[in-house]
């Protein structure tokens, strides 16, 4: 059997595992078709597609596919080029999307976690790469673009929580200035694409996350950097939280405390109340006991 006979199979083989969902033999087959012939486009992007779709959050493979998926381009005819760019591209964008979602799902469920932060920030930088790769094959792609707006805000925004395996003690995680600074950059270059092809386009707003507060005396007060506010956070965390009973009493607050703020929150007469009856008697305690 020729060469090209070869080819020929292979590739049909591997699209038929593709369409099974056997991503490994369908990589497999690329493969075998790439030791043949290093020149066959399809092979290349196949290879790309078939690696990518086998990634997880311990082992990212999109930048396997970036240069799979570079080796297709250059390798592609200039008739067949604008095609195998806009297949390139749509692909990465699905990828990103997908694992975006499965990344963003593991922060949420193991945010107390030491690791869990960085590597989140890793995995998200790694797509922003490979949507900057796309915009080489296509700049002016509406969807690579937005989807670097929304991977930049997400990471500048940082991530607030409650740690279940503490009692629901409040959380939350930023990015280094330098890093911020990076991304801010790299957002306001997509931003301006954008306006570019759409005037009327209108960045999301970022909303820097921080931890909870505390829910009674911040509805009570108003703002989350009265000085109250700032002062029984203090207590909570270096005093009562050292404490079994005071862990105990910060978990039963953790449960109750949104709805009562909520109803502070609606009312000019409540928060009066609270003031005089709760966030008084208790700043002066924590100012005594600290």
């Amino acid at each position: 059997m020729g060469n090209e006979q070869k080819i020929t199979n292979y590739l049909g083989m591997a699209r038929t595992a593709e369409i099974g969902g056997n991503q490994a033999e369908a990589l497999d087959y690329y493969n075998r078709v790439l030791e043949i012939d290093p020149t066959v486009p399809d092979a290349w992007f196949g290879k790309g597609k078939a690696a990518v779709w086998q990634s997880s959050l311990a082992n990212f493979r999109i930048n396997e596919a970036v240069i799979a998926f570079n080796h297709a381009i250059s390798n592609t005819s200039n008739d067949q080029l604008d095609a195998m760019e806009q297949m390139s591209v749509d692909e990465i964008n699905a990828v990103v999307s997908t694992m975006y979602s499965i990344a963003r799902q593991n922060l949420e469920e193991f945010a107390a976690l030491d690791d869990t932060w960085p590597s989140y920030v890793g995995q998200v930088a790694q797509m922003t790469d490979a949507l900057e790769a796309a915009r080489l094959w296509k700049p002016n792609d509406r969807v690579t673009l937005e989807n670097i707006v929304h991977l930049c805000k997400d990471n500048i925004e940082g991530f607030s929580f409650r740690d279940s395996y503490n009692n629901g003690m409040p959380g939350a995680y930023s990015l280094s200035d330098d890093y911020e600074a990076v991304l801010r950059e790299q957002m306001n270059r997509a931003v301006e694409a954008l306006r570019l092809l759409d005037s009327s386009y209108e960045p999301p707003q970022i909303d820097k996350k921080q931890a909870d507060a505390c829910f009674v005396v911040t509805a009570t007060m108003g703002d989350f950097h009265h000085p109250n506010v700032t002062l029984l956070r203090k207590f909570r965390d270096t005093w009562l939280a050292r404490r079994p009973w005071g862990n105990s009493f910060i978990g039963a607050y953790y449960r109750a405390g949104p709805k009562i703020a909520s109803a502070i929150e609606r009312s000019r007469f409540l928060k009066f109340v609270s003031y005089w009856l709760i966030v008084r008697p208790a700043a002066a305690l924590a100012k005594k006991l600290m």
